[in-house]
């Protein structure tokens, strides 16, 4: 009690007061032990009920008109289908950019920046499924030590690819976590190489501060290096 009450700033007496009104309606608990506080059952449903409320895909796509006008590239909002990672939302820049991608478009689960990236923020058993499925059933050759990638990815927040199917396209996506700090979705900024690349600093910059500002939104708690 007396360390809550010196970071809030107040007289241990008042935030004794506080602390018995918010024991007294559930939103605080006292471990009989330690007598610590934490949070109570209460203030555990009001957490969830606001957890429930959200929308991650919402979110990133509002955040999408943003990162657009601050890098000029266009940006996919894509999820993991049972096809691979699946553009479901395209938000078109100035530039004039022609590809065969469209919404409905899918990635390569391993070569892919958007693939990889998912699969960096997902349950190992889930990622090992996933890839042996990858492999097996669309016959992708995952690159070289392919699991040290992903924990840089984790690391770092974002991944970069050359695509092995559109020649002359380049590509930066970044995840969008949950509360569990899973990628729910990603968003990938996408382009000519000359043109990605000239501008390849500030994308990155931009794009991994979209993710975090998102994916903080939505609960997580992360931060990249």
């Amino acid at each position: 009690m007396r360390d809550l009450a010196r970071a809030v700033g107040m007289p241990n007496s008042l935030a004794h007061r506080y602390l018995a009104s918010l024991m007294a309606s559930g939103l605080a608990v006292q471990d009989e032990i330690t007598g610590l506080y934490d949070l109570g059952p209460t203030a555990l449903r009001i957490g969830a009920s606001a957890l429930g409320r959200l929308d991650p895909l919402r979110l990133a796509g509002e955040a999408m008109p943003q990162l657009v006008e601050s890098t000029g590239l266009p940006t996919l909002l894509n999820v993991l289908g049972d096809r691979g990672p699946t553009i479901i939302r395209w938000e078109r820049s100035y530039v004039p950019f022609i590809t065969t991608l469209s919404v409905g478009s899918t990635f390569q689960l391993t070569n892919s920046a958007t693939g990889r990236v998912m699969l960096a923020f997902m349950p190992e058993k889930v990622r090992d499924h996933l890839i042996e499925l990858a492999v097996s059933r669309n016959l992708e050759r995952p690159p070289a030590k392919l699991l040290e990638r992903l924990q840089e990815i984790r690391k770092r927040g974002y991944d970069e690819a050359e695509s092995v199917l559109i020649p002359g396209l380049a590509a930066i996506s970044a995840p969008i976590l949950d509360v569990q700090e899973e990628a729910v979705a990603c968003l990938t900024l996408i382009g000519a190489s000359a043109d990605v690349a000239r501008i390849r600093a500030k994308a990155i910059k931009c794009l991994v501060e979209t993710s975090i500002r998102v994916s903080q939104a939505c609960g997580s708690n992360v931060s990249f290096s």
